[in-house]
């Protein structure tokens, strides 16, 4: 006989077994959602004119989740107040503090904003427009914003439209309609009144809706827009462009120097009226003076001017004095460039100092051709920049080594060749040098057709964007370039200085036009070359 207790357990296992035989799970496994939700419909609809509350419904085909509304929904032209965004499982409910303006038309831009709730599948292209008058704007505006640098369109940036009668601009308040760029760098505003307008972009890191001049890329189209019909093909271009007026941030002893800082990099800076002292600039946005054996207990008035790269000048006044101080000297350093030791047949030798050169020392700067022979460079060929810390001279590597047998020379400065503001002396450096040929080099070339007579060619380095090469010719042609990959780009030069000019929104100056080569065969900018190398159909059509 078996057991009460025994027949119980026996009894209960088989009820659970039973129990969980006959239970429904939910289907595992089958394909993803990738459907997007879909909107039903919307308080008010689309379309909607005399519209008078102050809250706005969407209602989708399944459940719904929020991101970033609020900083990613663009409503045109920004209300009064603020609004409180809601989600009741498939219902969006925007609930406003403040009326809307009467006889306005508004445009809501969800852009990627509204998800389904379990893939996060985005609802793209929600838009909606209604009116507070009797009609609804229906004029646009439209274009593409690209990095003024690299011409490359530029995702989510802040698109904005200010009101020609409007005192604010990009820099100094918000707009009254807001857009923003897809991923090739298009913008579209919607539902626009006629008038006169600007339109400006910035990365709006801080979602301040400005551009912070020191720290954002930011743009603008040179022309106001005078609206009265759509427009299209309202492009230009981003950079990064300080507009905050150059001033002084300090001016104090360094150890034994004198130094002024500034509140952004200078580009050129002159003294006025004083002491004609040594300085230089060790940084960008920084003067250094050097005591040169003053005396501690002078102190000299001096009257400066500097330069930012927007040609704004500005005038200040300081009391420049020396210290005693127990902080070493920076040594004194230089390098030399080209960096490589293969040299073209003909090239030109770059020294950059760390201070100001005070004495050069002819006979210890020459070239070593063999063990024996040496060959001295003629001082009166060395060019020096205004604050001596820039030297250069040219070389011709064929003519020294035909007077050897050796395939290479050095390019000797001993000990002592340069005597600094410091009063301290350069240390021995030489530099192995080569003769780069053809073999061992490539070659691109091409031209530019361009209406435009004046033109500037850069050829770019396309890891660093550095520009390698320059000619102002439309006919180009780069020779004894390292293999590697390269890029071209073609600037406008207007107003025919020789230089790429970036512009100024202060004074309402666009960049020049700039533009890349493009390979359509290849659809790359990119241009690589390899050793022994030609490639001069590099055509670009501007």
């Amino acid at each position: 006989m078996t057991p009460i207790r025994t027949r119980t357990a026996l009894s209960l296992i088989l009820l659970l077994f039973i129990g969980s035989c006959a239970r429904v799970g939910a289907p595992t496994g089958g394909p993803e959602d990738e459907t997007p939700p879909v909107l039903i419909s919307s308080t008010p609809e689309a379309g909607t004119t005399n519209f008078e509350g102050q809250t706005i419904q969407l209602s989708f085909d399944e459940r719904i989740i929020t991101r970033s509304i609020e900083t990613d929904l663009i409503i045109t032209p920004k209300p009064a107040g603020t609004y409180r965004a809601r989600v009741n499982k498939n219902v969006l409910s925007l609930s406003f503090t403040e009326p809307f303006q009467e006889n306005t038309t508004y445009n809501l831009s969800f852009g990627s904003t509204i998800q389904d709730i379990t893939n996060n599948n985005p609802a793209e292209g929600i838009n909606l427009s209604f009116s507070t008058g009797e009609y609804i704007d229906s004029l646009t505006i439209a274009g593409k914003v690209l990095n003024l640098y690299t011409q490359d369109p530029i995702e989510n940036l802040l698109v904005s439209l200010y009101s020609e009668s409007d005192s604010l601009d990009i820099l100094t308040g918000p707009a009254s309609y807001y857009s923003r760029t897809d991923s090739a760098g298009n913008y579209n505003f919607r539902n626009l009144p006629s008038g006169q307008f600007r339109v400006y972009a910035v990365r709006d890191k801080n979602n301040n809706s400005q551009a912070d001049s020191e720290s954002e890329l930011y743009g603008f189209y040179p022309d106001t827009l005078s609206l009265s019909s759509s427009l299209t093909n309202i492009d230009f271009t981003i950079q990064s462009l300080n507009t905050e007026r150059i001033r002084t941030v300090s001016a104090r002893n360094f150890g034994i120097y004198y130094d002024i800082s500034f509140n952004k990099s200078v580009s050129n800076f002159e003294i006025v009226e004083g002491e004609d002292l040594i300085y230089s600039i060790p940084e960008a946005s920084k003067v250094r003076f050097y005591p040169m054996d003053r005396p501690t207990s002078d102190t000299t008035q001096l009257i400066f001017s500097v330069k930012d790269s927007l040609n704004s000048v500005f005038l200040d006044t300081v009391q420049v004095s020396f210290n005693e101080s127990r902080l070493d000297p920076a040594a004194f350093s230089f390098e030399v460039s080209p960096s490589t030791n293969q040299l073209p047949p003909k090239d030109t030798i770059s020294i950059s100092f760390n201070k100001p050169v005070l004495q050069f020392n002819a006979d210890s700067l020459y070239y070593q051709l063999d063990s024996t022979t040496t060959h001295q460079i003629d001082p009166t060929l060395i060019s020096w920049d205004k604050l001596n810390t820039q030297a250069s001279f040219p070389i011709d590597i064929v003519e020294l080594l035909n007077r050897v047998s050796s395939p290479n020379i050095f390019l000797v400065f001993k000990t002592g060749a340069f005597i600094s503001a410091d009063n301290d002396t350069s240390i021995q450096q030489d530099k192995s040098i080569s003769l780069l040929t053809t073999d061992d080099s490539a070659v691109i070339g091409g031209s530019v057709v361009s209406d435009h007579e004046q033109i500037i060619v850069q050829l770019l380095d396309s890891r660093t964007h550095d520009v390698v090469r320059t000619s102002n010719s439309k006919e180009f042609l780069f020779t004894y370039l390292s293999a590697g990959r390269y890029m071209i780009r073609v600037i406008k030069d207007i107003n025919g200085n020789g230089k790429w000019d970036i512009g100024n929104l202060l004074n309402w100056e666009s960049p020049e036009p700039a533009k890349f080569y493009f390979d359509d065969f290849y659809k790359t900018k990119f241009i690589e070359v390899r050793k022994n190398w030609e490639q001069t159909d590099v055509n670009v059509f501007f």
